[in-house]
């Protein structure tokens, strides 16, 4: 299969898959296999993580209003992304650790899928501004378990958030938010820790990155609707199963 085609199936999976919480490391693991992409190499690793900034570039467009808006959740997203932010710096060399063995990823997807089953809603109407200071550091908190592969950030964010009693939709729209210093910021760190990277692996990268932006940008708005309106339990169930096809397929 053409190494093109292959980046656009992987920016693909990686715009429809990064909000809602099944976890887009584990399914374009999955596809790389299937592909019979090398997950190991130094460059896939570096765009699997580089191209996730093209789905949070789409937030940032689909959210603009609302930030300008309430420009408050500025400073509440950046208290929020200060914990993953010390975490991932601090251990950075683990989280790489972790990239490459498919056992911890596949545990990860099944104890979060478990998570989600057992999750209960909070289903009133709240507004994202309202999130305190307070609570938004809590959920960033919670993001921190996200630097497991496997376990999904979005994921993460919608059982710390929902632990703290605020809404789904509330919860929703702020991980979206909060997801745009993380990814971007995990980016950065891994693009100044990866050298001798080609012209046409650029290319790739930058390929990807516009797939998963146009692909994110259609759907989020699906994604919203199915995070709020529609039983988390069906994300759990469907996560289990993918952990166990990690587990089998990719140990």
């Amino acid at each position: 299969m053409a190494i093109i085609i292959k980046t656009i199936i992987i920016g693909l999976i990686e715009g429809l898959t990064e909000f809602i919480p099944v976890s887009s490391t584990a399914h374009i693991l999955l596809a790389e296999h299937i592909m019979g992409i090398a997950t190991d190499s130094s460059f896939w690793q570096a765009f699997s993580i580089c191209i996730q900034s093209g789905s949070i570039l789409a937030a940032v467009w689909y959210f603009w209003g609302t930030v300008w808006a309430h420009r408050s959740l500025i400073l509440k997203v950046i208290v929020g992304f200060i914990p993953t932010g010390i975490v991932g710096l601090l251990l950075y060399p683990l989280i790489k650790g972790f990239l490459s063995n498919n056992t911890i990823i596949g545990i990860a997807l099944i104890v979060g899928g478990i998570l989600l089953v057992s999750l209960r809603p909070v289903d009133v109407v709240r507004s994202t501004a309202s999130v305190s200071y307070k609570e938004a550091f809590w959920i960033g908190v919670a993001q921190i378990f996200s630097v497991i592969p496997g376990m999904s950030r979005s994921g993460s964010t919608l059982i710390g958030g929902t632990w703290l009693g605020i809404p789904r939709s509330t919860v929703v729209t702020y991980s979206f938010l909060l997801g745009i210093p993380t990814i971007l910021g995990a980016s950065v760190v891994e693009l100044h820790h990866v050298t001798g990277l080609t012209g046409s692996q650029w290319e790739l990268i930058t390929l990807g990155t516009v797939v998963a932006f146009v692909a994110a940008l259609l759907t989020i708005k699906w994604c919203i609707k199915i995070l709020t309106e529609k039983p988390l339990a069906w994300f759990g169930l469907y996560r289990i199963a993918i952990g166990v096809l990690v587990l089998l397929l990719l140990r």
